[in-house]
């Protein structure tokens, strides 16, 4: 089969010293996540920041989640994936196919006599959720060969293929996606001289693992670990480079990945803090310490500066999740995400124009971007009012971002260029 990629048979059980505040995360994979021990990767972040991890890790070579040729090998016939999820409390379920089965475009996935991607997600999630409720799976969306394949496009098509499918396939399974390619495809224009691939073309290097590690850090925590000392075994300049540009990719994604469904928001006026509201519990985080537990969603922050905030929230289910950093800022630094809001894009897909809509009309000019999916800014301008037409029909086909700027605040949305 032509998008079946070769592996290296690997699998592994991991497993780390528990606290009662432990996150506990299950990897379920082929030798995509095995290489340079993924897993280990996201729990070296975590104990660099003092954050007690748990992990687990089924990474059997060559395993898809549904190819049907696998039999009871594929992850969705497998007793041992299930008997794993039954384990323990997970709470993070980190699901990675052949990506192979998502590098044709436009919601093209392989004839479900061939592979059962979209009902094998399906069965790994409800399986999940029926053990823990409050579990999350996050969909690893990640690389594919370094030079692309004939009659599908370079790498860098493949990748933007790979993100365009979990997309579609998100739209069933409903839960959140880490952007790992295109935190790849970032890293490969902004450093150039790091190669993410391994000498096959195919698998990672110890960077693409380090860098993919990041990724699924910080779709689970929401913190900035540019100073995080956590290195990997990369070189300690890239290494730094590479988690500025993880966190980055996850904060710009929230809504597009349904991370944002799932976390709660914080805005501020003045010196007050106020978190979404109908959570139990609200422990307040001032620079990455533990400030304040409180039962309100409001919190009396110190005078406006750079400090940066998050809060975690507890459910009636006790169930909890972090918000992202909300920085007390006049300006938006890099790696420092203020108030985001959505932006309503429309045709969409277009071919010639699309309709910007903000959700609050204002009469002050705001800069606007289009970038790529790997962060080029294709396009900016000024923006008034609450509308504003853009011609895009030069745009080659794919999937682009648009962002717009005021204050410490963030207007994002995306939309799909077609032929």
């Amino acid at each position: 089969m032509k998008k079946l990629f070769t592996y290296l048979f690997f699998s592994c059980l991991s497993v780390a010293a528990i606290a009662a505040d432990t996150t506990k995360v299950l990897f379920i994979g082929n030798s995509f996540t095995a290489t340079h021990d993924v897993p280990q990767m996201v729990k070296g972040f975590a104990d660099a920041a003092g954050l007690p991890m748990k992990i687990m890790s089924h990474a059997p070579g060559g395993i898809s989640v549904g190819d049907v040729s696998q039999g009871t090998m594929a992850h969705m016939n497998n007793p041992m994936v299930f008997d794993l999820i039954r384990s323990d409390n997970w709470n993070y379920v980190v699901l990675q196919d052949n990506q192979g089965r998502f590098v044709d475009g436009g919601g093209l996935f392989p004839d479900p006599a061939q592979s059962k991607v979209i009902d094998g997600h399906i069965k790994i999630r409800d399986s999940m959720r029926k053990h823990n409720p409050c579990a999350r799976m996050l969909l690893f969306s990640g690389w594919a060969w370094k030079d692309g394949y004939p009659g599908l496009g370079d790498g860098v098509k493949l990748i933007n293929n790979i993100y365009e499918n979990y997309y579609i396939l998100n739209k069933t399974a409903n839960e959140v996606i880490t952007p790992i390619g295109p935190a790849w495809l970032r890293a490969k224009v902004q450093l150039p001289a790091i190669d993410l691939w391994g000498p096959d073309g195919a698998h990672q290097s110890a960077e693409g693992s380090y860098l993919t590690g990041a990724v699924i850090f910080s779709s689970i925590y929401r913190m900035d670990i540019a100073t995080n000392a956590f290195t990997g075994g990369v070189d300690p300049a890239s290494a730094g480079k590479m988690r500025t540009i993880a966190y980055e990719t996850v904060n710009d994604s929230l809504t597009g990945t349904k991370l944002s469904q799932y976390i709660p928001t914080i805005s501020y006026a003045g010196t007050v803090l106020t978190a979404s509201t109908g959570y139990t519990k609200y422990e307040w985080f001032k620079n990455g310490t533990l400030v304040a537990t409180t039962t309100a969603n409001t919190y009396t922050a110190g005078p406006a500066g750079t400090d940066c905030y998050q809060v975690m929230v507890t459910d009636n289910k006790n169930c909890k999740q972090r918000s992202a950093l909300i920085c007390k800022a006049t300006t938006i630094s890099v790696g420092h995400i203020a108030q985001v809001q959505e932006l309503s894009i429309s045709p969409n897909p277009t071919t010639d124009k699309v309709q910007i809509t903000m959700s609050t009309a204002s009469a002050t000019s705001k800069k606007y971007t289009i970038t790529d999916i790997t962060g080029h800014v294709l396009a900016t301008g000024t923006f008034t009012g609450e509308k504003m037409d853009v011609t895009v029909s030069t745009l080659p086909s794919g999937l682009y971002f648009c962002n717009i700027y005021a204050d410490d605040m963030i207007w994002r949305g995306k939309f799909v260029k077609a032929d």
